[in-house]
């Protein structure tokens, strides 16, 4: 039997998710409709620009890669939200995770390293489903892409479904079968109130094995009619066949295949045969395999805590020699303990309870931020749960049985170090186990450090991310490699708004968020103040150093207007305040060590 693919093809799906969040939070407010959105970022050489846009905001004349004060001018209405490719990459391995209960290969679009044509975001915005065999079980195909749509559906998405024999015949069906009738659908949500009726887009191509004439030739007809920007295709390659009248799949084919290879490169050759179900392409899973679980069930039920340990120990050892069998670690580790009544009855804050109220489980879960199979490692990170939250459980509980399962994987790579590069690699090694335990233990988005933005407003000069993620294709990113990572400068000279090294002290250390009032008893002509009230007590002015006029972006709001000033206290401290130049208050904003 062939394989059978599931492509899901979120249209926009940056702006598909502002959509989303904006209904969610005008839900108790007066706003009716979604109305235009814009999704902003800077450029480094053009400043503000337009990095997505919903459908009523195009309508309007906005396009990606705009400065984002043209699309201003073109909707002056439109809500401004700052482009997050961060975190749509999560929401999207996150919901690609969740459609593990249609099918047990998911995974997310492979990205090439030059954006498609046709494509205006260079993100992943697909999710592809290996579900050969799997059709029966819901009825037939067609109602398995239709109760996959209710699924989206119920979230507030839009999605356009195509189910195919090939990777690429799937992904181009899902892409572009149903692209315009896309747009209308956008737009007609856009202006709702609600998402209660999310039209429907399926394309389902007939199966067929290699002896099926019939079926294949009527799937390749049914790609004929597509765009060629179906086939995944660089913006050079289309745009040469463009200037050569070439616009769709049907037309490409009527050329001869060797002047294909002579005139362009391997890829369109490779494209066209993925498409056309001539080449296999795989789906890169974001899970374990289902063999990747090792479950126990003890003859007695036993409620000693060293007995549970020795089995997850022996149990940790086996998994972990699979994983390392097959050159992957684990990213995600779930222990499932079921529990059996052997007492009197009392009551129990167990969270998952079962259909039998004399049996109930404990799901203890770790993740981790790099890919690892050291057992010694996994079994650390999993006691910690059990010492936080299983001695919480009733005592008239006991262990019945014990599964281990490696949910989420990754390969290892393994890489030479340089000679003198030996205790770096050490110091990274600990530095990401410290962030494993610390992420186990108090949450993945606990565990932040900073991360520097251009921005002339010291609150929204910075902000904290996760010190891990998913990158740009969706594969978890390496904590190890990434905390070696130089860290990146935002500007090309030191005649930007950052500081320089000879400007060490420009900005304190410590910052007050938000900004607190104070009263300044007496100023100079120049505005600079002479007496201020600081820690109940009045304090004369030594020394001031400014103004530093700071006005922050139309785009961010309403416009901050501020005259920065670093005074010396006459009992020598130093202290960062500011003028708002609006309404003529005083703040202080940060202390220098």
């Amino acid at each position: 039997m062939s394989m059978r693919v599931l492509c899901i093809w979120l249209p926009n799906w940056p702006s598909q998710r502002a959509n989303a969040a904006k209904l969610r939070a005008d839900s108790n407010g007066s706003t009716p409709t979604v109305g235009p959105i814009v999704l902003h970022a800077r450029d480094a050489r053009r400043g503000r620009v337009v990095a997505a846009a919903n459908a009523t905001a195009r309508t309007m004349g906005v396009l990606p890669q705009m400065p984002l004060s043209q699309a201003s001018t073109l909707c002056p209405d439109a809500h401004l939200v700052e482009y997050d490719p961060h975190s749509d990459i999560e929401a999207l391995c996150s919901m690609a995770e969740a459609a593990q209960c249609f099918s047990p290969i998911v995974g997310i679009e492979q990205i090439d390293p030059q954006p498609w044509a046709g494509r205006s975001i260079h993100q992943p915005q697909a999710i592809l489903l290996n579900v050969t065999g799997i059709g029966p079980l819901f009825g037939g195909e067609e109602s398995l892409a239709q109760i996959v749509h209710n699924w989206i559906a119920d979230q507030g998405y839009l999605a356009s479904i195509a189910i195919a024999n090939r990777v690429g015949t799937a992904w181009a069906m899902a892409n572009f079968a149903h692209r315009q009738n896309l747009a209308t659908a956008l737009m007609s949500i856009e202006s709702q109130s609600s998402t209660d009726a999310i039209p429907s887009f399926l394309s389902i191509l007939p199966h067929h094995d290699a002896n099926e004439t019939e079926n294949e030739i009527e799937a390749r007809i049914a790609m004929f009619p597509l765009a060629i920007e179906s086939l995944r295709l660089d913006l050079a390659t289309v745009t040469k066949l463009h200037r050569l009248g070439i616009k769709t799949i049907g037309q490409l084919m009527e050329l001869p295949r060797n002047g294909l290879a002579s005139r362009f490169t391997d890829q369109l050759l490779t494209r066209i045969d993925q498409a056309l179900g001539d080449r296999e392409e795989p789906i890169v899973s974001l899970h374990a395999a289902p063999e990747l679980a090792i479950e126990e069930v003890l003859e007695h039920p036993t409620p000693v805590r060293e007995t549970i340990d020795a089995i997850i120990s022996i149990q940790m050892r086996q998994l972990t020699k699979s994983l390392e069998s097959i050159g992957h670690g684990a990213l995600r580790l779930v222990c499932r303990i079921e529990l059996e009544r052997n007492a009197i009855p009392i009551e129990s804050d167990i969270v998952h309870q079962s259909t039998d109220p004399n049996r109930v489980a404990r799901v203890f879960q770790i993740g981790l931020y790099q890919p690892s199979h050291d057992a010694d490692h996994l079994l650390w990170l999993l006691r910690g749960q059990l010492d936080a939250h299983y001695s919480k459980g009733p005592s008239h509980f006991w262990a019945r049985s014990i599964a281990l399962q490696a949910t989420l994987t990754s390969p290892v790579t393994w890489q030479q170090n340089d000679l003198f590069d030996r205790h770096s690699v050490v110091h990274r090694d600990a530095i990401a186990k410290l962030v494993d335990v610390l992420s186990s233990r108090m949450g993945r988005t606990a565990v932040v450090a900073p991360t520097v933005h251009r921005d002339p407003q010291p609150e929204l000069a910075y902000s904290w991310r996760p010190l891990t993620g998913w990158r740009s294709d969706g594969i978890q990113q390496d904590t190890k490699r990434k905390l070696a990572r130089a860290p990146k400068r935002d500007f090309a000279t030191t005649q930007g708004i950052e500081a320089s090294p000879a400007d060490f002290w420009r900005r304190p250390m410590r910052m007050l968020q938000p900004p607190k009032g104070i009263t300044i008893e007496h100023t100079k002509d120049d505005g600079a103040p002479l007496q201020i009230e600081y820690q109940n007590a009045k304090q004369k002015v030594q020394s001031a150093i400014g103004p530093e006029r700071i006005d922050t972006g139309w785009w961010q709001g309403v416009t901050q207007q501020r005259d920065y000033y670093r005074i010396e206290l006459s009992n020598g401290v130093w202290l960062w305040i500011y003028r708002d130049r609006r309404n003529h208050q005083w703040f202080l904003h940060g202390e220098f060590d």
